[in-house]
């Protein structure tokens, strides 16, 4: 299951692919800036970008990180990546979702509007069982207080 969480985020000052997915990981809330001034996220979805312009998936074991980062630590954060539709798995590999960053947005936006449009049928339902509720209640006390 999917959890999306989109924040309003200024757009970047320069337009460069270290700028931008920056931007796209405080866009979906994954900023995790170290001491280098890049987060992991950011890491992995450069890498994940590059390989997947060259039609290439990437293994965990193959994502080549800063020295010192450990493959739990790659797999907890290729996770959230995962957590926010950014990236997907197939089999042993990780892509980005889609064959490009614009069609990946595309089909998050594809998959926010389907849900908005479900609890909008459950927001009119339960507006419909309150009403009703809310109508018999108002019968209710209306016969009791005519007696």
């Amino acid at each position: 299951m999917e959890r999306i969480s989109i924040r309003y985020v200024e757009a970047p000052k320069r337009k460069d692919q270290r700028e931008l997915i920056r931007w796209f990981c405080m866009a979906f809330g994954l900023e995790s800036s170290t001491d280098k001034g890049i987060g992991i996220e950011e890491e992995l979805l450069r890498e994940l970008a590059e390989a997947t312009y060259s039609d290439k998936g990437l293994s965990s074991s193959k994502i080549k990180l800063r020295e010192g980062v450990a493959r739990s630590t790659v797999i907890y954060h290729l996770n959230r990546l995962m957590e926010a539709g950014l990236v997907t798995r197939r089999g042993r590999r990780y892509y980005l979702r889609s064959a490009d960053m614009y069609r990946s947005i595309e089909e998050i936006e594809y998959d926010l509007t389907r849900e908005m449009k479900r609890m909008l049928d459950f927001a009119k339902e339960f507006d419909r069982v309150m009403l009703a509720k809310h109508s018999k209640e108002q019968r209710v006390l209306g016969v009791s207080n005519e007696r």
